[in-house]
C-alpha cells in the first residue's frame, strides 16, 4: 500500500469518526419531539444537561479519557456513542478499500450514514423517522442522478426508481399477508418506507430479493434466540430495520458474492 493510500485511509477513518459523532446527535435528538439537530449547537449531557466541552467531544478518545462518564455529574455514558462512531468509521474505511475514491464510495458512505441511525432508533424506540427517510430519498436521488449523468444512461436512473417502488410494494404486500395470517400487525409502515430507500440505492431486483431473504432469516433466528433465552416473549415486537439495513449494506458492498451464496443456498447453482 502506498503512502498516499495510507494517508487517505487515515483521513477517511477520522472523517467517519466525525460523521459518527454527528449521527449520535441525530439518534438522540430526532426521536425526541421538539429537539433540533442544529440547536443547541453544543452537545449536552442527557442526564444533567451540562454542555459538553469541545475537548470532551472528541470521538472515541474523549470517551476513553473520561472512562465512559460525564465530567460534570459522573453518570455513565452509554457505550452506544463510541460504538456508533467506530462502526461508521470502520465501514467508511471498508467502502474506500472496496470502491476507491469514487461516486460509488460516496453513495455507500451516504447510505451507511442513513442506515446506522435508522437501525439504532428502531431498536431503541421502535420507530423509523420520516426525517431520515426523506433526507435519504432526496440525497440518494441526487447522487443517482449525478451517476446517471456520468454514465450517460437514463436507464440507470429509471432502474433505481423502479426497484425503489417495487421494494416498497413487496414489503407492504408481505405486511398485509402477515396481518391476515397472524391476525396482528407483522410489520410497520416504517419498514415499507425503509425498503423504498433501500431499493432506490441498490437498484436491482436481485438485491431486493436477497435483502428480504437475508433480513427475514437473520431476524427470525435472532428472534428465536431471544425467546429461548427469555429476553423476549413470543408475542413481543422485534425491530426489523436493523436486519434490513445490515442485509442491504452487505449487498451494497458484496452484491455478487451475496447473490451467488443465496443461489447456492436455495439450490439454483
Amino acid at each position: 500500500m502506498s503512502e498516499y493510500e495510507i494517508e487517505t485511509a487515515i483521513i477517511i477513518f477520522v472523517f467517519g469518526l466525525v460523521i459518527g459523532s454527528f449521527l449520535n446527535v441525530c439518534i438522540h435528538r430526532i426521536p425526541n419531539d421538539g429537539l433540533s439537530i442544529h440547536f443547541p449547537h453544543r452537545s449536552l449531557c442527557p442526564n444533567c444537561q451540562s454542555p459538553v466541552l469541545f475537548y470532551d467531544n472528541i470521538p472515541i478518545i474523549s470517551f476513553l479519557l473520561l472512562k465512559g462518564k460525564c465530567r460534570s455529574c459522573h453518570i455513565r455514558i452509554s457505550t452506544i456513542y463510541p460504538v456508533v462512531e467506530l462502526t461508521t468509521a470502520t465501514i467508511f474505511l471498508l467502502l474506500f478499500y472496496h470502491f476507491g475514491l469514487t461516486l460509488k464510495m460516496i453513495q455507500g458512505c451516504l447510505l451507511v450514514s442513513l442506515f446506522i441511525p435508522i437501525a439504532v432508533i428502531d431498536t431503541r424506540w421502535m420507530i423509523i423517522p420520516n426525517t431520515i427517510i426523506l433526507t435519504g430519498i432526496i440525497t440518494g436521488l441526487a447522487v443517482i442522478i449525478l451517476m446517471t449523468i456520468f454514465k450517460q444512461d437514463i436507464n440507470y436512473l429509471l432502474q433505481h426508481i423502479l426497484w425503489a417502488v417495487v421494494g416498497g410494494i413487496t414489503i407492504q404486500g408481505i405486511s398485509i399477508l402477515g396481518r391476515f395470517a397472524f391476525r396482528k400487525e407483522s410489520m410497520g409502515f416504517g419498514d415499507t418506507k425503509l425498503m423504498i430507500l433501500i431499493g432506490l440505492f441498490l437498484g436491482r431486483w436481485q438485491s431486493i430479493l436477497t435483502v428480504l431473504a437475508v433480513a427475514a432469516f437473520t431476524g427470525s433466528t435472532i428472534g428465536i434466540i431471544l425467546i429461548i433465552s427469555r429476553s423476549k416473549q413470543p408475542h413481543s415486537q422485534i425491530p426489523f430495520a436493523p436486519f434490513l439495513v445490515t442485509a442491504a449494506t452487505l449487498d451494497f458492498i458484496w452484491h455478487d458474492q451475496v447473490w451467488v451464496a443465496y443461489l447456492k443456498l436455495i439450490g439454483w447453482q
